[in-house]
């Protein structure tokens, strides 16, 4: 077994995850990444790996202004069917970094209204990046068929003659959960984070994949599961499910979310860790003290006793125990730009894995002895 990962091991991981390309749930990537991941963790314990079916958004398209193509990418489930149309209206739109998949809806339903056929939306962002916006297959679609386009592109597509062709369908779909037991007996540590999304991902998810490993090798000798999720970009499809069908519920989680050890260029040259993440619990800050130390030595602030949860802790917050979660969203965050060389460094991998680790640890080890919780944890 490996039992020491540097920052260079780590990142790595990461380089390797985001080669893999785009990962977006129920494809052939979403495939690839889970025989990787299983590969990656097939020393820590006994690996399976639970089939996990929905209704995949299978669409082609083509979008032109002026005859001139533009990369775009369709909303899910926005629109199914087929549809050649100019009858196109252009509009910008901050998607707040895409993490909510009602975001575009009060846009959407004005192009209805006024009869337009069909919507390009551009997506603000800071270097005029594509945005691509997280989506719930379960709820209810307003109809127009609607493709996301980067905010670069508004100038060109308001000012040109615009034509759509777009071809959707709702396909059986499936991704998957792989679940990581070590056997040892005891109250079980639940360790996990998503492992599908948009593009290449390498900070949003390719740093949690990274520093789950290293927090799991770190952590061999106490009961532990580690959990990785399918379906994050659709409705956290995957941790729903597990939670779901959760037999034996476990001591606690921890959950590594969105770009835990992503880092930015600094104004002296330097590369520091993005400020925007933070941790959340459900726990009262008398129970765990050094779980924020550990966080803070990784530039993670933790809130307490929170009951509103960011991200796949929503989901984990059903089992009704101890949860510690984390997210964030660096400045690529759901853009193509979001790659290894821009996204992280073996340094801020390192620092994070360490601290995630010693979070980890204290935060079970209060979970276990039980002071001060705020509810009673199931077994």
């Amino acid at each position: 077994m490996h039992t020491s990962f540097t920052g260079q091991d780590l990142y790595r991981i990461v380089c390797d995850y985001a080669a893999l390309g785009h990962h977006r749930s129920g494809t052939g990537r979403d495939q690839a990444t889970v025989e990787w991941f299983m590969e990656l963790v097939s020393d820590l314990g006994e690996v399976t790996a639970e089939t996990v079916s929905f209704e995949r958004y299978d669409a082609s398209s083509r979008l032109t202004a002026d005859g001139r193509p533009i990369d775009h990418l369709a909303l899910y489930y926005e629109f199914t069917g087929d549809i050649d149309t100019s009858e196109v209206a252009v509009r910008r739109l901050d998607p707040q970094s895409g993490g909510y998949p009602r975001v575009a809806d009060e846009l959407i339903d004005e192009t209805r209204r006024a009869g337009h056929e069909a919507l390009v939306i551009a997506t603000d962002h800071p270097d005029g990046e594509l945005v691509a916006i997280n989506r719930d297959p379960a709820a209810p679609a307003s109809g127009p068929a609607t493709l996301l386009v980067a905010g670069r592109n508004f100038d060109a597509l308001a000012s040109s003659a615009v034509r759509l062709r777009l071809s959707a369908r709702l396909v059986p779909g499936r991704t998957a959960n792989v679940q990581i037991s070590n056997g040892r007996p005891g109250r079980r540590l639940v360790l996990t984070t998503p492992l599908h999304g948009w593009f290449g991902a390498a900070g949003e998810r390719g740093t949690g994949i990274a520093v789950l490993r290293h927090v799991a090798e770190r952590l061999a000798d106490r009961p532990l599961t580690i959990v990785a999720t399918g379906g994050h970009e659709l409705g956290y499809l995957g941790a729903f499910r597990w939670v779901e069908r959760c037999l034996e519920t476990p001591a606690c989680v921890v959950h590594l979310g969105a770009s835990v050890a992503v880092d930015s260029p600094a104004a002296d040259g330097s590369r520091r860790l993005i400020d925007s993440r933070i941790g959340m619990t459900n726990l009262p800050a008398a129970a765990a003290p050094s779980v924020a130390v550990a966080l803070g030595d990784a530039g993670i602030g933790l809130r307490h006793d929170v009951d509103s949860w960011l991200g796949e802790g929503e989901a984990w917050s059903r089992l009704g125990i101890p949860v510690l979660s984390t997210t964030g969203a660096g400045p690529d965050f759901h853009t193509p730009s979001d790659t290894p060389e821009r996204a992280t460094s073996p340094d801020a991998l390192a620092t994070v894995a360490t601290a995630m680790a010693r979070a980890a640890a204290a935060f079970h080890d209060a979970v276990l002895g039980g002071a001060g919780l705020a509810r009673p944890v199931l077994d």
